[in-house]
């Protein structure tokens, strides 16, 4: 999610039709600048190597979300227009997501760390050794999957990327709060099914409880801190390569 607002000018978006490494390109109506949907980065324009801001936010089960958020707003489904998806209500891309397809463009970058169609939470943050670039890493699913939750540090920053299943989703935090670094794990209800079965962690030190998914310390010592959330991308990792050829990889130790 990105701030449309740059260098106090609002600016409005369309999409070009245009694709460059397989990923949709944006335009922005005030300078025609080409805008890579993927890093937020002007690409060919008035606006080139600008790049715009982001707010952290999650892709996840419609269900899930409005349990963690039930007084969320919703984007009508009545528009006025037909929808060029067909059917609304379930996505048009589910055959994709297990498909051989890797995209129109053939890919830049061969890397067998990884299968193309893995799916991924990919972090990028700036590079602490050089300035104006940014370095990354990703999270495969299936590996945060059997995590639960990663104490890692990255980029000379301590993070927590934590994931759940039955929500389908991973979030990425800053674990220093308040000046101090914490440590997590896992708390489990045998019983809950779906996100409910990952609903919680609990930090080492006080050994609160926080939801697994926004970060908030719900009880114990530290009940109503919040952990503060970072930007980050759910993608394929054919696509997200191509972009950050010389990303990291996290894997968990079996």
């Amino acid at each position: 999610m990105y701030d449309r607002n740059l260098d106090g000018q609002k600016l409005s978006f369309g999409v070009s039709g245009k694709l460059w490494k397989n990923v949709l390109i944006m335009y922005d109506r005030q300078t025609d600048t080409l805008w890579s949907h993927l890093t937020g980065e002007g690409l060919i324009g008035p606006l080139k190597g600008k790049r715009l801001g982001t707010f952290p936010a999650a892709m996840m089960r419609y269900s899930e979300w409005t349990q963690l958020y039930p007084d969320t707003l919703v984007l009508k489904k009545n528009t006025g227009r037909g929808s060029v998806f067909g059917n609304p209500s379930r996505d048009p891309y589910e055959g994709y997501y297990y498909s051989s397809q890797t995209g129109v463009i053939p890919e830049k970058y061969r890397d067998n760390r990884l299968h193309p169609k893995t799916l991924l939470v990919a972090l990028a943050l700036d590079s602490p050794k050089v300035k104006g670039e940014q370095v990354a890493k990703v999270y495969p699913f299936a590996d945060l999957n059997r995590a639960g939750v990663v104490n890692d540090r990255f980029a000379g920053r301590d993070v927590l990327v934590t994931y759940c299943e039955g929500a389908g989703t991973g979030v990425v935090f800053d674990r220093v709060l308040k000046g101090e670094t914490l440590a997590f794990e896992l708390v489990t209800d045998e019983g809950a099914k779906g996100a409910a079965a990952c609903r919680f962690m609990k930090d080492r030190k006080t050994g609160s409880r926080w939801l697994r998914l926004t970060g908030l310390a719900v009880d114990g010592p530290m009940k109503g801190a919040r952990l503060n959330q970072l930007s980050t991308t759910l993608a394929f990792w054919f696509g997200w390569k191509d972009y950050f050829p010389k990303s990291q990889v996290y894997r968990h130790a079996k």
